[in-house]
């Protein structure tokens, strides 16, 4: 079985995926962690965005793994690495680059493709990359919500953050994700929409699970 869950950022997709991976025993693929360490890449060694044969040969001779729910990097953990502000501010516009869309969904077609069972996570899960998948959910939430979801994230990892600011990035983030010209984040015609404003990380991981046993 395949699970697509799509959202907007800081819609809870990668937590909710993680546990509902474990209640199920699933694999689970965070295509977010990925587009965040070519961000990484990026950032680190000072790359200009729109060299395409450099990051096309890093991307290409790069080995991508997710062991424990973590991204590895050619053999390193960089789950903390890619999980700070800094990157979190420009993945977008790494993200919005059609060859980095196409190459990266390349990666993530090829790990799911040798699973049986698993869930993958990110804008346009449902529409382009699994547009066949058994499940599909669209998680959504305010962006004052979102916000300070990510406030709190953020806080209890010691980075200096102002709330005001986070939303207004978040804002910023889904007006490049909606509106890019390449596999832009939207809902599946035949996703559920699960509004998540007035529910923890559990109750959606419930809801989710309650709807594949209804399923079954």
């Amino acid at each position: 079985m395949k699970i697509a869950i799509d959202g907007p950022a800081s819609s809870g997709k990668s937590s909710i995926a993680k546990l509902l991976s474990k209640k199920l025993n699933f694999e689970y693929i965070d295509t977010g962690a990925l587009y965040r360490a070519i961000t990484y890449i990026i950032y680190k060694k000072h790359i200009n965005i729109q060299d395409e044969k450099l990051i096309t040969d890093i991307i290409k001779s790069s080995k991508f793994e997710f062991i424990d729910n973590k991204l590895y990097l050619n053999n390193k953990s960089i789950d903390v690495e890619i999980r700070k502000n800094i990157i979190s501010q420009r993945v977008s516009e790494v993200a919005a680059q059609p060859f980095i869309r196409k190459l990266l969904n390349n990666v993530i077609r090829n790990i799911s493709n040798h699973l049986k069972n698993i869930i993958i996570d990110g804008r346009d899960i449902g529409t382009v990359v699994l547009p066949n998948a058994d499940l599909k959910i669209y998680l959504d939430a305010s962006p004052k919500i979102r916000a300070y979801r990510r406030y709190l994230e953020l806080i209890d990892k010691n980075e200096s953050v102002i709330l005001e600011k986070l939303e207004e990035e978040i804002i910023e983030r889904d007006f490049i994700d909606t509106n890019r010209e390449v596999d832009p984040l939207k809902k599946a015609d035949d996703a559920i929409i699960i509004v998540t404003d007035d529910l923890n990380i559990r109750q959606v991981v419930d809801k989710i699970y309650d709807l594949l046993n209804n399923d079954l």
